[in-house]
């Protein structure tokens, strides 16, 4: 079944600057939109953070890291539980298989 799989980009999410293009004709999704902000964090060596994620408006944000996970990127979830009882949850690009062929 391939309910939300492959779920179109908005128009706002097409617009971000961290987006990967896809092919002329290929329909843009909101997990390459997750996998451009993913590669624009690890760029600047830090974790994407939850609310960034949220601000994004990416839709079932969960499903679409197991898409990025299918594709064989490597994303560890960090989570933190602050005294007031806040969690913060972020998230590390470790591994890119289209980026980082035979480094692993």
């Amino acid at each position: 079944m391939k309910l939300w799989r492959d779920h179109s980009a908005t128009s706002h999410q097409q617009t971000l600057p961290f987006t990967a293009r896809r092919k002329r004709g290929e329909q843009l999704t909101q997990t390459d939109v997750l996998i451009g902000m993913l590669r624009a964090a690890r760029t600047k060596r830090e974790p994407l953070q939850l609310p960034e994620i949220m601000k994004a408006g990416i839709a079932q944000h969960g499903a679409r890291f197991k898409e990025i996970r299918d594709r064989g990127f490597r994303v560890e979830n960090e989570m933190e539980r602050s005294a007031d009882g806040v969690v913060r949850s972020r998230y590390w690009l470790r591994f890119d298989p289209e980026l980082d062929k035979g480094r692993e």
